[in-house]
Parts: structure tokens; sequence; C-alpha cells
């Protein structure tokens, strides 16, 4: 007697873009308020897209607790950076597909003391798109990039934040908000060393400002033992044992020792990455919503 096999039908033929996307950007955001107000879609319907998902892919992919993220499985960190590709692949054909052409010269800032996932790579494919447009691009420290563009030197930046502060103004978008983790070569417990050697960017950088804060708040002693406006940097002298630094998620390797409340470290905020736009004109209106796009999936 012919034994029947069972065939595993699931094609994702069910899944759509949009379940896709509600994924990403509550992923992204880690929680469904940002990622609606970035969607322009109500919580219970985010929701509902990412229950569809999951059950159309059979697992779970998003950890909820009282209705906060808490963090992704295994299967959601896997299908994560997939999910990502497909959506910037999609948007990609689509502006393909268009028959516009963007034209002209746009002055770009981008943060030298922030590492950003996919921005050589989406600035490469738009010019490869759109082969008039020029795009002079300046890298450096968020304080410095904000500094030209109140000098209108720059037409578009993106800057980092601490997270939590209102976006107010029409020009302004939130990409990523990213958790910040103290760090170091080897594990250090705070309540024994008499001074934190701290490896840090320069004076006006958000995320010294929220490393100097926590520290005093708790009355820790500090000092400066590696000062470097470059990312890369911070994060080599800190991987190399120079001293502790406090570092986004997005940044961390293997080489880096995270400390938590264990290791008696203060707690410190998110921050935020912010696009805005200061140039008037469609160009510039264009440009910016396909890096954002881009960036933010």
């Amino acid at each position: 007697m012919k034994q029947d096999i069972p065939i595993n039908r699931f094609d994702g033929r069910g899944i759509t873009l949009e379940q896709l996307r509600a994924f990403v950007f509550v992923a992204t955001h880690r929680g469904f308020a940002k990622a609606g107000e970035e969607l322009g879609r109500t919580q219970p319907t985010l929701s509902l897209s990412i229950k569809r998902l999951e059950e159309d892919i059979g697992c779970r992919l998003i950890d909820r607790r009282q209705g906060s993220i808490i963090g992704l499985p295994d299967e959601g960190k896997q299908l994560l950076p997939a999910a990502r590709d497909i959506l910037s692949r999609m948007t990609q054909a689509l502006q393909s597909v268009k028959k516009f052409q963007l034209r002209g010269k746009i002055a770009l800032g981008v943060p030298d003391d922030f590492s950003i996932k996919n921005l050589h790579k989406a600035i490469a494919w738009c010019l490869a798109e759109h082969p008039e447009l020029k795009i002079e691009i300046t890298a450096a420290s968020s304080p410095e990039l904000s500094v030209l563009l109140e000098k209108r030197q720059l037409d578009i930046a993106i800057t980092k934040e601490m997270a939590g502060q209102p976006i107010n103004a029409n020009n302004k978008n939130i990409l990523s908000i990213e958790p910040l983790h103290w760090v170091a070569s080897k594990i250090e417990y705070f309540n024994t060393l008499r001074e934190i050697p701290l490896v840090i960017f320069p004076d006006g950088c958000v995320i010294r400002q929220c490393a100097i804060k926590a520290l005093e708040d708790v009355g820790k002693p500090y000092f400066f033992a590696y000062v470097s406006a470059s990312f890369e940097n911070v994060k080599s002298a800190v991987e190399h044992g120079l001293g502790i630094g406090l570092l986004p998620r997005h940044s961390l390797t293997d080489a880096l020792y995270v400390l938590s409340s264990e290791h008696d470290v203060p707690s410190v905020p998110a921050i935020q990455l912010v696009l805005q736009v200061t140039a008037q004109g469609e160009l510039y209106t264009l440009f910016a919503d396909y890096l954002r796009r881009s960036l933010s999936e």
C-alpha cells in the first residue's frame, strides 16, 4: 500500500508587503506606537498584520509582554534582514519603473560618529538609478552637521539625538531608535573602579552627554581615556582595552563585552537617528523620502 507523503505547501503566497513592512517597522522601533506613527497605521492594524504573518509562517516573530516588545526570537532575528531586503528591493523596482529622473545637486550630511547600516549602498543605488543626480556628501559629527544645517550649507542631513524628544518640525523624521550599552574589552565592575576610563566622542555629542550624565547622577568619577569623533576609532579603542565606552546596539561585536546591571553600570537613555531637510523643492523631498524608506527598511 502506497503511503502518502505529507507535503509542505507553504510557498509564501499569502504574505503581503504590508505584513512585512509592519514587522520590520515594529521590530526596528521596538514598539507599535512609533512604528504606527511612521507608517500612518493604528496599533491594532499593525498587531493584526504581524499576527497574520506569524500564522502564515507558523512561528512567533516578536516577543511581547503586556503589550510591550521585549525582543525578537531566533525566527524573528532571522527574518528581519531578509524582510528589509525584500522591501528595499521593491522600493528600488518601483522607482525604476517610474519614469521621473532626479536631476540636480544635493548637499548631504552624514554622521561619522555613528554607523548607519546600508547608507552607502542606498546612496549608490540612487545614483545608479538617477545618473543626472549629483550628491555632495559631508561626513562629520552630529554637532558639526547641525551647524552646517543652520548655515544652510547642507540640504539634508542625518543626525542623532536623545530618544523621546518630540519631533515638531515637518522637515524632520525619525529613522531609527537605538538603545545604548556600556561596553568594554572584558568584564568590568563599576563599583570596583575608582574612576571610569571613558572612551568617548567629543564635546557636543549626545552619546557623550548620556554617558557623563549617567555617571554624574550616581556620583561615579570618570576621566577621558580616549576621545575621538570617529565611530570606528572609538569602537577600536574599546575593543583593545583602552577604556569603557557607550555604544549603540547595532555596533556591538564579539570583541566587545556588554556590561549590564549585574556589573553595576548606571542606566542610560536610547538615542534616535533623525533625517532633517532644510532645502525646499521636490528634488530634496523625493530624495529624503527615498533615504527614509531605504534606511528604515
